[in-house]
């Protein structure tokens, strides 16, 4: 076996996913030499074909059963060949995945979307009156509130979700007995139309378009806020049939509850557990160590950008921002969001030409709760939706990932050259 580790050089042009090559770097250590250079946030991998994997920072350990563990409990592990079937946990969630490239040679493995009507429009400019009343807009000087003349609008969502307390829907009856327990769903449910024209895909906007859209999700969140009755919120975005998309229009949603959702409970609880035990975010501590992993795809100034240990869907992405302090994207800067911007639009292109063309998302933004000061930094996650969810993610909640992320990162880094 080698004793080379393979490791990405920490940068590219600053604001541009860059070329990467591998260099030999330092040998492999002990678990007991690993441990002592936790605080360097490093990750060693082994060149040789079947790989050994040292735990130099031992979150990913602690993430996996939930404890912080001791110098003694740091293991040295052998992970399956990547042709094999491989368990991996998220640690930002608990959330387990099965890595299956084997797979990913079903017959009729990847079918094309049914295309969605584009004939039913009640977003297009001149069809104001087919939502209801805007909540925030961008407008051309001199256009009236909920008429033509607008760049992009946010409106309460027809069909909610969650209602807030002034809504006049009926409420169904509300269970108390231990074994059907129910309460009322509140909070509030927004459509982000991002463009007046018949536009359905994100990678058809401009760069400057793209960054508009980000600007209305930070200024909704910022709203919300201050609304003492909201404790988190959501931002997703769905194109294409696959990803649940049923308006063909280009469009995101913001979805702000009174209640934290599991996963909402799951990265806050993770994210303080860590900040108790070593001071430290754990959004950037992932980063700091994917950023020595094969599946890095690009450094900015603002943001590292990589395909995730235990991705949920095949050639996901996560953008995460680079920063010293944990903040919420409604304090990202305008330079943030304008770099933000270039990226999704060049990771979407990347991956169309590597899938073949156009493919269904979701974009979705995980944030920290926002009754109460951040506990770990935002992230923003691209999923493509290149498979389908059946029986055994609906029994397990595990999703089988049939392309590892390791070489998805690759395959995307070669084409963002």
């Amino acid at each position: 076996m080698s004793g080379n580790a393979a490791e990405f050089p920490h940068g590219a042009t600053p604001g541009t996913c860059g070329a990467f090559h591998r260099t030999a770097g330092a040998s492999a250590r002990s678990s007991h030499h690993a441990f002592s250079d936790a605080l360097r946030l490093k990750l060693v991998v082994l060149s040789d074909p079947v790989v050994l994997k040292v735990a130099t920072f031992s979150t990913f350990v602690t993430y996996v059963t939930g404890f912080v563990l001791s110098e003694s409990s740091v293991k040295v592990w052998k992970p399956m060949r990547l042709n094999g079937s491989q368990f991996r946990t998220d640690v930002l969630t608990g959330q387990q995945v099965i890595v299956a490239p084997q797979r990913s040679g079903r017959p009729a493995a990847h079918l094309p979307d049914p295309p969605l009507n584009q004939a039913i429009d009640p977003f297009v400019e001149g069809q104001e009156h087919e939502t209801p009343a805007e909540r925030y807009a961008v407008r051309t000087a001199g256009s009236r509130p909920d008429g033509p003349g607008w760049r992009l609008r946010i409106v309460p969502n027809r069909y909610p979700a969650v209602v807030s307390e002034e809504s006049e829907l009926e409420m169904a009856a509300i269970h108390t007995e231990s074994l059907f327990p129910a309460w009322p769903a509140r909070g509030e449910h927004d459509v982000v139309i991002e463009c007046p024209d018949r536009r359905t895909r994100l990678v058809e906007l401009t760069n400057d378009e793209i960054q508009q859209t980000l600007i209305a999700w930070q200024t909704r969140i910022l709203q919300l806020t201050n609304a003492a009755e909201i404790r988190g919120v959501a931002v997703f975005r769905n194109e294409g049939f696959s990803a649940g998309a049923s308006l063909a229009h280009c469009h995101s949603q913001i979805v702000a509850t009174s209640e934290l959702m599991p996963l909402d409970v799951a990265r806050h609880d993770r994210a303080a557990r860590h900040r108790m035990a070593t001071g430290r975010d754990l959004v950037q501590d992932m980063w700091n160590a994917e950023r020595e992993q094969q599946r890095l795809v690009c450094e900015t100034p603002h943001f590292g950008v990589y395909c995730p240990f235990a991705s949920r869907t095949s050639w996901q992405m996560r953008f995460t921002p680079v920063q010293t302090q944990v903040a919420s994207f409604a304090d990202s800067s305008v330079s943030m969001l304008q770099g933000l911007a270039v990226l999704l639009k060049s990771s979407l292109i990347a991956l169309e030409q590597v899938l073949g063309g156009p493919f269904s998302f979701n974009l979705t933004l995980a944030h920290p709760r926002i009754d109460q000061p951040a506990a770990f930094s935002w992230y923003l996650d691209l999923l493509p939706r290149t498979g389908r969810t059946a029986g055994w993610e609906l029994l397990t909640n595990v999703e089988i990932v049939t392309v590892p992320p390791e070489t998805a990162a690759q395959k995307i880094r070669e084409v963002m050259r």
